[in-house]
């Protein structure tokens, strides 16, 4: 929902918050048993992709290296995973998978 400086939502929303000490969220949902207001989210689908399995050393007393050698081999499976399947999804071939 927008929420400019200055607008009535923002004005509920500061006073609430000047009120109670916390910011409350606000928020745009359904209901159980009719779609126009309530708390439940919006329906969106959910996919879930699975990759191919990283082999793993059991180790009782990994070395920094090996836990960051397994950290990268993880995040360059994901970047895989990802670019594999971004479009079965509707992500633009542009788009790209960025760990911060």
């Amino acid at each position: 929902m927008e929420n400019p400086t200055g607008s009535a939502l923002r004005r509920v929303q500061e006073r609430l918050q000047r009120i109670m000490g916390v910011a409350m969220p606000l928020f745009h949902a359904r209901g159980v048993f009719q779609y126009s207001f309530g708390l439940l989210p919006y329906r969106k689908p959910i996919h879930t992709v699975v990759g191919r399995p990283i082999p793993v050393d059991q180790n009782p007393c990994p070395s920094k290296e090996d836990i960051d050698a397994l950290h990268t081999l993880y995040t360059q499976a994901l970047t895989q995973v990802f670019e594999e399947n971004k479009k079965h999804y509707g992500i633009p071939e542009d788009k790209h998978l960025n760990f911060i």
